[in-house]
């Protein structure tokens, strides 16, 4: 699959912090912080999100986009993840009252254009097209003392709209707070670190983009309805969430059919300056109509999950597994369920190396191997997935960035195996 994306994000965003301007001196201490950080040593589905991909937030500071998103946009660095925990603010503005006095630092817009190719091996049928994938606008920052907010609108490709909206409020100091997110969300997929990143490519691992198991279609990249209670300490965010959960279709979006919620426990560690972590999660939830002759039933499903990332001057390792459990399910109906009970595992390994950390537009090469069963019980019926890809951001400020990104699927038990290469642009204002 060729994918060109043409991301336009006309991102007028930016927005006064405490008064009319930032202060010289922290704007200062924030740009030291970050070039002793990062200078030459050291983010809906498939492509990364637009969510943190706005560089009114660097205007704001006057830095790079990269102070926040390196070797490259969106994927986030240790500055970054701070500012995204702190609610889009730097931690030593916690409790400073922040007036939203000029609309070009909130207000934001983005479309995107794509290209695909597809080979299917063994087949004389290959897939080509242009499309215009998504249309977003979106209005998102810091306000008074305690609160900030994200609200985004993103015509997608085959006409549906999505919508992201969430209110966040918290209390305390730079090194201890803590506080609520409310909303419909990026509840864990592109909200935490290492795995749970966005991305430094085109498409997101397969454990993520699809179902974990082959029973329940329940994915961790989908948006949710819910609520989060978070607490940070230092370099530690743990976070407890209440949320809708998804139906029948897998999808998190619309009402709750029931007053049964789901439960997510995640806990994210910051352990190094250049960005590296540690993040574990448990996820508990209830699922309604997999059997459409018995509306009623509910099924439950677990999912367990941890990944690490450690980033050693211009190289990241990272590896992420996820394992799903559902029990319950309905047998002899008519889902064709031969269990009660279905057990998947997901796991996938990757590597980067940016050429020259130091310049200006740094070139970084990455690799990751995806594993995906949705059965451990049955006998060869994983896909596996070989990914190569680059990442170029093409200019300073780092507005326009161009990847290009080739995966394999390599299905057991003997399904086609697919070849696609995905090459995408985007530019953000």
């Amino acid at each position: 699959m060729l994918s060109l994306s043409l991301v336009l994000t006309t991102a007028l965003l930016a927005g006064p912090s405490s008064g009319p301007d930032l202060a010289p001196a922290r704007l200062g201490a924030v740009v030291r912080r970050y070039l002793a950080a990062y200078s030459g040593a050291e983010y809906a589905h498939g492509s990364a999100s637009a969510l943190h991909r706005i560089p009114a937030w660097a205007r704001k500071y006057n830095v790079n986009c990269s102070a926040c998103h390196t070797p490259a946009v969106p994927r986030l660095n240790e500055q970054g993840i701070r500012f995204k925990w702190a609610g889009y603010r730097m931690p030593d503005e916690i409790g400073e009252d922040v007036e939203v006095g000029k609309v070009q630092n909130y207000l934001a817009g983005g479309a995107s254009v794509e290209y695909e190719y597809d080979k299917t091996q063994g087949t004389p049928t290959n897939t080509s097209a242009f499309s215009l994938s998504s249309v977003s606008v979106f209005y998102a920052g810091p306000f008074g003392r305690n609160f900030s907010g994200f609200l985004e609108l993103e015509h997608g490709a085959d006409n549906e709209i999505e919508r992201i909206g969430q209110l966040s409020a918290l209390w305390g100091k730079e090194g201890r707070y803590g506080g609520l997110r409310l909303g419909q969300m990026h509840y864990l997929a592109e909200w935490g670190v290492a795995g749970f990143d966005r991305a430094i490519g085109i498409n997101a691992p397969l454990p993520i983009e699809e179902p974990i198991t082959g029973a329940t279609p329940f994915t961790l990249g989908e948006h949710q309805l819910g609520l989060e209670a978070f607490y940070v300490q230092g370099a530690n965010r743990f976070s407890a969430q209440v949320l809708n959960g998804v139906n029948a279709e897998g999808m998190g979006a619309g009402a709750d059919q029931d007053t049964r919620k789901d439960f997510l426990v995640t806990d994210q560690i910051l352990i190094d300056s250049a960005g590296s972590g540690i993040q574990g999660v448990a996820y508990y939830g209830t699922i309604r109509g997999l059997d459409a002759s018995a509306p009623d039933a509910a099924s439950h499903y677990w999912r367990l999950g941890l990944t690490a990332n450690k980033i050693i001057s211009d190289f990241e390792l990272l590896g992420a597994v996820i394992y799903g459990k559902d029990t319950d399910l309905p047998v002899g109906g008519a889902s064709g369920f031969t269990s009660a009970e279905n057990k998947g595992l997901g796991w996938w390994a990757s590597g980067q190396y940016t050429l020259d950390r130091a310049a200006e537009t740094p070139l970084t090469l990455f690799g990751r191997y995806e594993y995906l069963d949705p059965d451990t019980d049955a006998p060869d019926n994983a896909n596996r997935r070989f990914v190569l890809g680059a990442v170029l951001p093409l200019n300073v400020p780092q507005y326009l960035r161009w990847a290009v990104e080739y995966h394999r699927d390599a299905p057991q038990g003997g399904a086609l195996k697919t070849n696609n290469v995905i090459t995408q642009i985007w530019l953000n204002f």
